[in-house]
């Protein structure tokens, strides 16, 4: 409710990017954009591996 009100529904909070409509239908609460999602999954599983190692 916070962000409609804000008024920054529908925007990443990583690059202020719009998120693409199909995304917010299938996850409604999406706060990053697809290619920034698959940025920070990346840098995550990054780090995962260093610390294992």
């Amino acid at each position: 409710m916070r962000k409609l009100d804000e008024g920054t529904y529908g925007k990443c909070e990583e690059c202020g990017e719009e998120i693409n409509e199909e995304r917010l239908k299938v996850l409604p609460f999406a706060i990053y954009c697809r290619d920034c999602q698959e940025k920070i999954e990346i840098l995550e599983e990054m780090e995962k591996k260093e610390r294992i190692e």
